[in-house]
């Protein structure tokens, strides 16, 4: 009998939309997002990083008083 060594990887990604004044800010905020979710697995949040930053813009209309008065 032989024996092989298997690796096998496998990637998953989780986009989160945060609001907030800066980069480092929002990351952190993704990151306490990320540590409060139950559904991810304690191995994937220790292996988590990020892959990925980019502001965002907001639609026109998208601001909390638009939201507030499209209910009006």
């Amino acid at each position: 009998m032989k024996t092989f060594e298997i690796e096998i990887a496998s990637t998953t990604y989780r986009t989160y939309f945060i609001d907030s004044e800066s980069k480092d800010d929002a990351v952190s905020r993704a990151f306490d997002e990320m540590e409060s979710d139950w559904e991810i697995s304690k191995a994937w949040k220790e292996n988590a990083e990020v892959s990925f930053v980019e502001e965002q813009e907001k639609p026109k209309g998208d601001s909390e008083l638009d939201k507030l008065n499209q209910d009006l």
